[in-house]
Parts: structure tokens; sequence; C-alpha cells
């Protein structure tokens, strides 16, 4: 499992634009994503890269949230027996 985002920036034709990248699963693999978010000039762009960037973060952390509490509960089982 590979967790992780951040912000890349491309360049074509002399302008410069934002790409949201990440990983996400695909068939029982990892795949590192790459999203087209606007041009580097636009507040616009900018701030849906922080918005994509902060979404990504809580589905993270809810995740962990919910495969720990998982073992947490696979270990309480095994050790009240």
């Amino acid at each position: 499992m590979e967790i992780g985002c951040g912000a890349r920036v491309r360049d074509f034709a002399g302008r410069r634009y934002f790409y949201f990248w990440h990983y996400e699963r695909d068939d029982g693999r990892s795949r590192r994503r790459e999203d087209y978010v606007g041009r580097v000039d636009s507040d616009r762009a900018r701030s849906e890269l922080l918005r994509r960037m902060a979404a990504y973060h809580r589905r993270a952390e809810q995740e962990f949230a919910r495969r720990r509490a998982r073992i947490e509960g696979l270990i309480a089982a095994h050790t009240s027996t």
C-alpha cells in the first residue's frame, strides 16, 4: 500500500500547469495517477489543488483509522481468550 499525493508543475508551449498526483488502488496494486488541475497562474487552480490534497489526506486518515480499529479488535479478541 502506498499513500501520498502532491503537486507537479508541467511546462507545455511556454505555459505552466498544475497536476495533482496521488496513489490509487487498481486491481490490488498501487498506481500513481496525475490529474490536470489548471494553469499555475490561476487562483482557482491553486485552490482546487489544495482542496484535492486535503481531501486525499482526509480519506487516507479515515482508511488508517478503519484498519487500525480492525487490527486492535483482532488483538483484543486474541488476548482475551
